[in-house]
């Protein structure tokens, strides 16, 4: 469950990717990546008006899970009313989440009233595209997780010893799999070779143990939430490996009685092959390598077409700014004002040409406006 920093746009609409320099054509694999990508879109918004719960996985420090979970939920708020659930902050300190929806805390004042680095500990910048979001779209936000204490107690001393009357209201999870169970053992053999676990087998019990506690936890949670609100698609942003094969989060969701849930995971992409969220302004397929950032398509129609870019093109700057990756193109046309001219400076055969572009609106102006480059 690890990754990079968020460096996520919501502009071109099409796609990025890595590749060779110059204008080697873009890898089978990566065009067949991108057309499962693009079913899996297709398919969630087939089944989206018939969820209860949608699970999103993620590994907690990947830019680009975050950026797929950004741009699923994006989609989706135009199609149903959203609750956005997170592992990261524990249920018990909900009230912090009800006045982040209230207006009366800003993002600082969440991270700091639910204590971010002792509940959860990943860096926060990787989540804050998707609490401005929250905030933006007024969407309410939902916490899930056990408190940690509670799981390192049940972690050194397993649910047996644990009287239910102090579990915090979580119930008996429904036992893992052999499956789940196996990959838990795994897990925990990692983290004995990492020295974060130590002693006998007994200590894999209670590690397992802690897991059900949590997928329990949040599945519970998201049961409440979904009697409480059923006309609304919960969306959980959850560690892919409480979702692996059904077992964890949606293991426990079934033996709830909740079956109108869906578990996704971002879609393996080869390195360097990544789709841009929905939202399109400048309309071309980028790629970014070493040496710079390509023009690899251009859209029929689009401010880039009618602006004279042209595939194999190497964007140089944006607004006079020199560019290295894709990411900054993204956030440069992102953010770049409505009504106002966008000028891209290019490299075309040893030569360089500025052009000026004319964008459409952005699709949430809110946005365009909102912290400069806060969130890269």
């Amino acid at each position: 469950m690890q990754g990079r920093a968020w460096a996520a746009g919501v502009l071109l609409g099409s796609l990025l990717w890595g590749r060779p320099a110059l204008a080697a054509p873009a890898p089978l694999d990566c065009q067949a990546a991108l057309a499962a990508a693009q079913r899996q879109q297709q398919e969630l918004q087939q089944q989206a008006k018939t969820l209860a719960v949608l699970l999103l996985g993620e590994i907690h420090t990947s830019v680009e899970d975050h950026a797929w979970q950004l741009g699923t939920l994006e989609r989706l708020s135009s199609e149903r009313q959203l609750i956005l659930a997170l592992e990261m902050i524990p249920a018990a300190r909900q009230p912090v989440l009800d006045r982040f929806n209230r207006g009366e805390l800003d993002v600082a004042g969440l991270l700091r009233e639910v204590d971010w680095p002792a509940v959860w500990g990943h860096d926060p910048n990787l989540y804050l595209p998707l609490l401005h979001w929250a905030r933006l779209r007024r969407v309410p936000l939902l916490a899930l997780n056990a408190e940690p204490a509670l799981v390192r107690r049940v972690r050194q001393q397993g649910l047996a010893a644990t009287p239910a009357a102090e579990r915090g209201g979580i119930g008996e999870p429904r036992p893992a799999s052999p499956a789940y169970r196996q990959r838990l053992e795994a897990s925990w053999r990692g983290h004995q070779a990492l020295g974060i676990a130590s002693g006998p087998n007994a200590d894999l019990q209670g590690f397992i143990d802690s897991q059900l506690l949590r997928d329990r936890a949040m599945a519970e949670q998201l049961m409440a939430a979904h009697r409480q609100n059923p006309a609304a698609l919960l969306v959980a942003l959850i560690g892919v490996g409480h979702l692996e094969g059904g077992d964890g989060v949606p293991s426990q969701l079934n033996d709830l009685g909740l079956k109108h849930q869906l578990s996704l995971r971002r879609p393996p992409l080869p390195a360097g092959c990544t789709p841009a969220p929905q939202g399109a302004r400048l309309g071309v397929y980028l790629e970014s390598d070493a040496s710079g950032v390509w023009v690899r398509q251009v859209a029929p129609g689009s401010a880039a077409a009618a602006a004279g870019l042209k595939p194999g093109d190497r964007i140089v700057a944006l607004n006079g700014r020199l560019v290295q990756r894709a990411g900054e193109v993204i956030r440069g046309v992102r953010l770049h004002p409505d009504g106002q001219p966008l000028l891209l400076t290019v490299e075309r055969g040893g030569q360089r040409l500025e052009l000026k572009l004319q964008l459409p609106p952005s699709s949430d102006p809110r946005l365009a406006a909102r912290d400069n480059g806060a969130n890269a």
